[in-house]
């Protein structure tokens, strides 16, 4: 995961290193010292213009630097989070999937909804048909894709949303859908008064928790795939003969790759965020590849950019004490 942080923050390195050479340059160009009482001296000084004017003049350009420095450190930020939102979401996986939520329908390694992931690579079907001599264990596998709608992927997906809430903004954003999140927020105050008692004095705290964890639960997108092998009984439809015993066709491998993949919409600064949204004319065979990728959110005029985030784990859940009765494969 380390690894992977650090290719992904590599651009935004570059754009820091970029932005503060910008600025050093900036400011010894046009001999700028960072002094308070002489800037003073300047606003309230009425016998010339030509200072005032100079001063409007770079002023500008000056600021835009610094909003440029903090939005790549807020984007930086933001990547580190995901990225470790999207291993939150793994352990989860590994650690909810061997779970018993349900008897009948998840048990112990068992989901309720998936379905045959259509845009993965290398998808080998195994032979279902058992008057077929290559019936049986084969090699290759089928990468599936975990529906929403059931109980695990709800607390899988829970856990990139709290991972994410770190870098939610505080202030109510206009975002479409109701909020769901009234039980969590509930906990989530009662975890962060007792950790920070100070805030009991802010009555502001649970509104912003609230407005925080809002946003991130409709700003983050959690998919959830595993590669199951053909050399284990196949989890698509087949024939289980007269007596099926105890299998089930929805029951993961022991240890098949779970990949879960977080996609958090990051709010944009205004200023940043416009420019962003620009397309930025290329010559022959360039392209822009950032501003297609900057949107706004419906009727709040809020710009967000997208950051993704991949980790695979192994689902790890504990081996059966006893085998199961499968049909014979």
């Amino acid at each position: 995961m380390f690894r992977s942080i650090l290719l992904a923050c590599v651009p935004y390195f570059a754009a820091l290193i970029v932005g503060i050479a910008l600025l050093r340059w900036f400011a010894g160009r046009f001999r700028m010292r960072l002094d308070f009482n002489r800037l003073g001296a300047i606003v309230r000084d009425q016998q010339g213009t030509v200072q005032s004017l100079s001063l409007v003049l770079t002023l500008p350009f000056f600021v835009l630097i610094l909003l440029f420095i903090v939005q790549v450190a807020q984007l930086m930020a933001a990547t580190i989070v995901v990225h470790y939102a999207a291993f939150a979401a793994a352990r989860a996986a590994i650690v909810w999937i061997p779970a018993r939520v349900d008897p009948y329908f998840e048990a112990e390694n068992r989901i309720n909804v998936y379905a045959l992931d259509p845009h993965a690579p290398d998808q080998q079907l195994p032979e279902l048909d058992p008057s077929s001599p290559l019936y049986g264990p084969s090699a290759g596998g089928l990468t599936f894709i975990v529906l929403p709608g059931s109980t695990k992927y709800a607390k899988i997906a829970s856990a990139a949303v709290l991972a994410c809430a770190a870098i939610s903004p505080s202030a109510r954003m206009p975002l479409p859908g109701p909020d769901t999140t009234g039980p969590t927020a509930a906990i989530l105050e009662e975890v962060y008064r007792a950790m920070v008692p100070t805030s009991q004095a802010n009555p502001r705290t649970s509104e912003r928790l609230r407005n925080k964890l809002a946003y991130a639960a409709q700003a983050t997108r959690v998919e959830i795939r595993f590669y199951h092998p053909n050399f284990e009984p196949p989890l698509v439809t087949y024939w289980l003969g007269p007596d099926p015993g105890e299998f089930y066709p929805n029951e993961l491998g022991w240890q098949d790759p779970i990949t879960v993949t977080v996609e958090y919409w990051l709010p944009l600064m205004p200023g940043p965020g416009r420019l962003l949204a620009r397309p930025t004319p290329t010559g022959p065979g360039g392209g822009d590849s950032i501003s297609p990728r900057v949107s706004t959110i419906p009727g709040s005029g809020v710009y967000v950019y997208p950051i993704t985030a991949t980790i695979t784990l192994g689902n790890e859940g504990l081996k059966p004490v006893y085998p199961y009765r499968e049909i014979v494969w």
